[in-house]
């Protein structure tokens, strides 16, 4: 597929309010961890797009990696979602989404499926403090990269 050749994009963000799912069964795979419902969502886009998606997870404890790779669409998506809290509830998740892709359209696509989770849209929800502090970076750079896509 040629992924050194595909532009990274990174996004920052939080878990919706009872937006995780447990053993998520999709059509290839029973994830052994909490999946964020969004990665469902992006799932299925792209294996409507695209029958050869493969998706996997790896990591335990407070710490999981998410892997998504469509070769037909162009896209990888690692999403590294962490425990930012003293419970395991969505709330105290954070994550950090690395896409790679080949254009911009899908990336596009991928960042407003995360971002209609909420009628107000995913910046109005992130605890900036959190995913600064677990993933050191300023909440500016966290801003900028949605903004990059969202505004239009």
């Amino acid at each position: 597929m040629g992924l050194k050749n595909l532009q990274k994009y990174t996004f920052f963000g939080q878990r919706k309010k009872g937006a995780a799912i447990l053993k998520t069964e999709t059509k290839k795979h029973t994830f052994r961890h909490n999946m964020p419902k969004f990665l469902i969502k992006i799932i299925k886009w792209l294996e409507s797009i695209d029958p050869s998606t493969q998706e996997t997870d790896a990591g335990g404890g407070r710490n999981v990696t998410f892997y998504l790779l469509s070769p037909q669409k162009g896209v990888y998506i690692e999403v590294d979602d962490r425990i930012a809290g003293a419970l395991d509830i969505p709330r105290n998740h954070v994550y950090k989404m690395d896409i790679y892709g080949q254009n911009e359209d899908s990336i596009r696509q991928i960042v407003k499926m995360v971002n209609d989770q909420w009628k107000e849209g995913i910046l109005a929800h992130l605890d900036l403090k959190k995913i600064e502090k677990k993933f050191k970076i300023s909440s500016e750079e966290v801003i900028s990269s949605w903004n990059q896509f969202l505004i239009t």
